[in-house]
């Protein structure tokens, strides 16, 4: 997937490292995470070697600009128990998303709403996807302003009041 200068691609064993200092970095600590437990390079290869292999059905992916890595995202099938908790039809098909940039000083300059709007539009050629949908936190202000510059829109708050559920419709003809 790419648009202009942004890229996405499959995350591969050799982004671990580079995962490892972006879970390391406070202002990503802050929404994706916890900040008090900085992940360690194994604990990055515990968690993301068997998404990278297939042998978990969440994808990852590294977002490159100018193909340099700079942010994460991921995909994966709400199931049947989470829809029914979210309040979906059985019959929708619908995935869920994860993102975030890696460096702070590339926030705020547009590449977060560039970045979701190509995984957005990847996922919609799936004919069989009904809904996207993602769970800020819902002090992440900035993350939000993204999100619904992009299709979005609020739907509920959800983990006792701490997070937004947001979704995107996806109409297809």
């Amino acid at each position: 997937m790419k648009i202009n200068s942004i890229s996405i691609r499959k995350m591969q064993h050799t982004d671990y490292e580079i995962m490892s200092q972006w879970l390391s970095t406070k202002e990503v600590l802050e929404f994706y995470g916890d900040m008090n437990a900085p992940f360690t390079l194994q604990q990055v290869i515990d968690k993301y070697e068997p998404r990278v292999n297939g042998e978990i059905p969440v994808a990852p992916y590294i977002v490159e600009l100018e193909d340099e890595p700079i942010g994460f995202m991921q995909r994966y099938l709400i199931t049947d128990e989470q829809k029914e908790v979210f309040g979906y039809p059985a019959n929708f098909i619908i995935i869920g998303i994860d993102q975030f940039i890696g460096y702070p000083e590339l926030f705020n300059k547009g590449i977060g709403t560039k970045m979701i709007k190509l995984f957005v539009e990847d996922i919609a050629r799936d004919k069989e996807v009904n809904r996207i949908i993602l769970d800020p936190d819902v002090s992440n202000l900035r993350a939000i302003k993204a999100y619904e510059k992009c299709g979005f829109q609020k739907v509920k708050k959800i983990n006792e009041d701490t997070c937004w559920m947001m979704e995107y419709t996806i109409d297809h003809p």
